[in-house]
């Protein structure tokens, strides 16, 4: 995936008003900083003070480098679903994947505590992980900045990720249904060939110079402006409209995967099951058994 098309959801994503708000909702629940950052980590822009010990850290180079490596292991980890790591200085990190039609457009990301103070053993260890890392500590002042941080119990800390996972998942719907579904502020062009895209895709092998042609625009101002507008490329945007068809097929119908692949404009059923696996993470299969009653 070119990484503009992510960067393109992100922006559009971190400027979701619903996104802001849910932001702010955690911070008030639970007192931790809920940063959005895309794929390198990047982009935490919101104001928050650091826990106590991470901001000890972070005062050297060597303490950066640490909490550099530390959250690129962790969205490493969280590529297919929420993870969370725990750290050479003994805190908690989690990050929640934000997914918009499959494509990866950023993470969630909290952190900076532990599930209660710990031992002088512990600390001893701690003090030896952060010692090979360049990160001298008095044992004395390490205890004293674990005293002032935030402690949060092991199933409190998980109840706050699978909180943030499912809000990721909402916010992630609100961007799938604004290009799903265009908003009259797209330009003209782009709302015509949406409305095209959905009227053709789902029966015919429908192409950029059809589509332009019938908005009366060339070629690459359609694809530059699609972009602009959606986030998606052309045929992103073709390949979504005919996955959300196959999703509803395959949940409100009784129809065979292979009927389902051809009757969303799928050209095969290998073709399908890719862009399928890809959107989801899962087989059209396996998604409608998970979603049937027991």
């Amino acid at each position: 995936m070119p990484r503009i098309i992510r960067n393109a959801l992100y922006q559009k994503l971190r400027n979701l008003p619903e996104l802001r708000q849910f932001q702010s909702d955690f911070e008030s629940l639970s007192g931790l900083k809920l940063a959005f950052v895309d794929e390198l980590g990047l982009g935490d822009d919101s104001p928050c003070t650091e826990q106590p010990v991470c901001a000890e850290i972070r005062c050297s180079e060597a303490g950066r480098a640490l909490c550099a490596r530390t959250k690129h292991a962790l969205l490493a980890g969280a590529t297919q679903r929420y993870s969370s790591v725990t750290c050479d200085a003994g805190l908690n990190e989690a990050a929640v994947p934000v997914k918009v039609s499959g494509i990866h457009a950023g993470f969630l990301v909290f952190g900076g505590t532990a599930a209660q103070i710990p031992s002088e053993p512990a600390l001893h260890r701690i003090r030896h992980l952060l010692e090979k890392s360049g990160i001298p500590v008095d044992s004395g002042n390490l205890r004293d900045w674990y005293a002032t941080n935030r402690q949060i119990p092991a199933a409190t800390f998980e109840a706050y990720l699978r909180i943030a996972n499912l809000a990721a998942q909402q916010i992630a719907l609100i961007v799938t249904d604004q290009l799903a579904t265009p908003e009259a502020t797209m330009p003209p062009a782009v709302l015509k060939a949406c409305g095209y895209i959905r009227s053709k895709a789902l029966m015919d092998d429908i192409n950029l110079v059809e589509v332009a042609s019938h908005c009366g625009i060339s070629e690459g101002h359609l694809s530059r402006l699609f972009h602009r507008t959606t986030g998606l490329t052309f045929r992103e945007y073709i390949s979504q409209v005919r996955i959300d068809r196959a999703k509803s097929l395959l949940l409100n119908t009784n129809k065979t995967v292979t009927e389902i692949a051809y009757e969303s404009g799928f050209q095969s059923l290998s073709q399908f099951h890719r862009a399928f696996r890809k959107a989801h993470q899962t087989s059209p299969g396996k998604l409608r058994a998970d979603a049937s009653p027991a």
